[in-house]
């Protein structure tokens, strides 16, 4: 009855419109369950386009640093050969400087020798006790140079003060006991001094003036054996150590270094100018079937919803101008249809406009 007012159909026309609501129905099923099984192959293209990304990174990452290890194992081995060979060339230099300096300075350090026996033979004459005869007695009673005047305030300091303090500090005593302490403690240092002062400055006095050159010359020969010990570190010139072969060698394994820098450079270059490429083809063309397989899914599926869309289009346009517009949206349900037929198969509706009048009523 297509084209004509359908509220005078019968129940044949309700069968058609009842035909039409669940085919209406069941492509909108076909549409949702299109849908979802687009939606899951988006997915596994994805996950697969992903997992492909990630083999080819993993494969050229690998085959990159196998590539690069054995350049860095030859690397490792002519750098632990270079400095090896710089070691002993220090080795070499230190024992050259050590020569050096004992051949410039070996007359000196003899003079100095000779004058401190001059010293132990004049001390021995006065009958001067030979444990006089060092560094600490001269700081203490007859420093000569700034240093040995600051080690003696240093040392007055220490006897007079800190090992006093530091004393009466690790006592638990009484006060009065740990003044008593600090004074007898100081008191014990200022006598020690005073006793032997007695002897350095008033007994032994001309030993000591009478050596007093020979003192001064061995200051002054101790302050130029340092001086020539500094400037020898600090010449450049290594050339009268002998130390060309040392040279030589390590110009030629710095050579070595830079070679295989530059091969290195080079493999990584044709790696990621070449080889990568050729590893991205390779795994891509092994893989690259079941995302095609997919994709091709994908695009029937999409070709399919398509044409499914569209029957729903005309479908719903056909419902909607031929039915719908004559019955009314709220009578549009397959419920209603059904209630329609049995009105029109009891007789007790002649049209389709009766039995919606009837259900109104019912309603």
């Amino acid at each position: 009855m297509e084209g004509a007012n359908i509220l005078y159909g019968n129940i044949d026309d309700l069968r058609n419109i009842q035909g039409a609501l669940m085919a209406q129905s069941s492509l909108r099923s076909q549409i949702q369950q299109e849908n979802i099984k687009k939606q899951n192959l988006s997915r596994d293209i994805e996950s697969e386009e992903k997992l492909l990304k990630e083999t080819i990174d993993v494969t050229v990452k690998k085959r990159r640093e196998q590539v690069l290890s054995n350049f860095d194992r030859e690397m490792s081995k002519v750098q632990d050969r270079l400095k090896n060979t710089r070691n002993e060339r220090a080795r070499a230099k230190n024992k050259g400087v050590e020569a050096r300096i004992k051949e410039e300075t070996s007359e000196i350090i003899q003079e100095n020798k000779n004058l401190k026996d001059e010293i132990r033979t004049i001390f021995r004459q006065k009958g001067v006790w030979k444990h006089f005869d060092n560094k600490l007695t001269y700081i203490l009673y007859y420093p000569k140079t700034a240093k040995e005047k600051a080690v003696l305030l240093l040392l007055a300091a220490m006897g007079v003060i800190v090992i006093p303090t530091l004393a009466v500090w690790l006592t638990n005593a009484f006060w009065l006991l740990r003044v008593l302490e600090y004074i007898v403690i100081a008191a014990i240092f200022v006598v020690l001094y005073i006793v032997g002062y007695k002897y350095a400055r008033v007994e032994y006095k001309d030993a000591f003036l009478e050596t007093k050159v020979q003192r001064s010359t061995i200051l002054k020969n101790e302050s130029k054996i340092k001086r020539i010990i500094r400037s020898i570190k600090k010449d450049k010139d290594d050339e009268r150590y002998g130390l060309e072969s040392f040279d030589s060698e390590i110009k030629e394994l710095e050579q070595q270094i830079s070679d295989i820098v530059a091969r290195k450079n080079n493999a990584v270059n044709d790696f990621e100018r070449t080889t990568k490429a050729d590893i991205e083809e390779e795994i891509t063309a092994r893989d690259i079937g079941k995302i095609e397989k997919l994709k091709k899914e994908q695009n029937e599926s999409a070709i399919k919803l398509k044409e499914l869309e569209q029957q729903q289009k005309n479908i719903t346009i056909d419902i909607s101008t031929n039915y719908t517009a004559y019955i009314g949206e709220e009578n549009m349900s397959t419920e209603n249809i059904e209630k329609m037929m049995v009105l029109l198969a009891d007789g007790r509706a002649k049209t389709i406009g009766d039995a919606i009048n009837i259900l109104k009523n019912v309603q």
